[in-house]
Parts: C-alpha cells; structure tokens; sequence
C-alpha cells in the first residue's frame, strides 16, 4: 500500500500507478497515528510543500514508527545539501517538482522494490558526504589513540589561530599554568618541542580543520 502525505502528490499517483492502492493523508501527527500505526504501508510518498515545514519532522517519526516503510520526498529542491538532509533524515528517494507520472512511478516501484533511486548529481554530493565523514572519523581515530583529551584539542586549535598561553587561558577560563600544562602534554604526546611543529603536524594528519 502506497500513501501519500499531500492532496496534489496522492492524487497525481492514482493515475499513474492505478496498480498500487493509494490514499492520502493531510495532518502529519494524526495521519502518524492513524495512517501509519493501523496499516504499516510499504511506501508513504511526501509533497514537500504541502507539509508547512513539517516534512522533516515527519520523516523521522516515519522511520521511528515504522522502520519497514519507505519514504520518497516530492518537490525537493535539486540542491545537493538539500537532498542530503532529506536522506540523512531517513528518506529512501526524492523527486523534483517538475517530475513526469511516469518518473513518479518509476521512483515508487524502485524503492518499493528496496533500491534508492539516485541522479549523476545526487551520487556524486553522497560519495563527498561519504568521503567527509571518512576524513572526520579518521580525525577522531588517530586522536583517540594518541589520547588527546578534548581540552588539549581545544588548546591545540588554538594554539593553530596563533594564541599564546595567556590568550588561550582568557578564551578557555584556565589559569595560565594549566594552559602551560596542557601544551606541554600535546607536545610530548605528538613527539614534537615547538608549538607549530604540533600545528604542522596535526594538519598533514588532517587532526585539524582547515
């Protein structure tokens, strides 16, 4: 069973998917409750517009209620971040405003089916999502193994903006000597005896944002 959150989108599938049995909903709560608790469909097709800012709400509680079903975002915003947050939010595929009944069906049948339909465009933006995420967990790796606390990376930040010890101690409320403690403990963890030998380090690793 396909259901679709928005009159326009709900009524654009009964006639280009008279193989499916559609209904439609409006209110996002009651339609949670009502829709998604008694009948558990296979794919529940969102009209972006028509939802009032409440679309990524609805999103997430879908995929909380009911892990099974799949979600496809209508009148998304081609825009890469765009499409992204939709996908990080739980929704299985996406559609353009100006998209045909056929490519609406299209969609339904594929992620009904288990795949993730996706543009040139929209597997390259997943594939530099992915690659961020990659370097970001890699970061976070090597400084757990080297020990760093969050105090020292937040010293050896910075300590990367050009700060000195004093200027570190007033913009982290520390005494000085505490300061001066924790750069002697970044230098002795990353083997290096001057400030931007630790700064040049931990950006060839990648330790540090750019």
């Amino acid at each position: 069973m396909l259901v679709g959150f928005g009159r326009l989108f709900a009524d654009c599938l009964v006639h280009a998917a008279p193989d499916l049995r559609v209904t439609e909903s409006g209110g996002v709560l009651s339609a949670l409750q009502q829709r998604l608790g008694e009948e558990r469909p296979d794919v529940v097709t969102i009209d972006v517009a028509s939802l009032n800012g409440q679309a990524l709400e609805l999103v997430r509680a879908i995929g909380d209620a009911c892990p099974k079903t799949k979600v496809i975002a209508f009148g998304l915003d081609p825009a890469h971040a765009t499409v992204l947050q939709w996908i990080e939010a739980g929704a299985h595929g996406y559609l353009p405003r100006d998209a045909s009944l056929m490519e609406l069906r299209r969609t339904v049948h594929l992620v009904a089916a288990g795949h993730m339909p996706a543009t040139p465009e929209m597997a390259f933006a997943l594939f530099a999502r992915l690659a961020e995420l990659a370097r970001a967990r890699r970061r976070t790796t090597v400084l757990e193994t080297l020990v760093l606390t969050t105090r020292e990376l937040e010293v050896l930040r910075l300590i990367a903006a050009g700060r000195g010890n004093r200027e570190i101690a007033q913009a982290l409320s520390l005494s000085f000597h505490t300061v001066k403690n924790h750069v002697q403990n970044i230098f002795k963890k990353l083997d290096v005896t001057r400030r931007m030998e630790a700064v040049e380090r931990a950006r060839r690793q990648g330790w540090l944002d750019d």
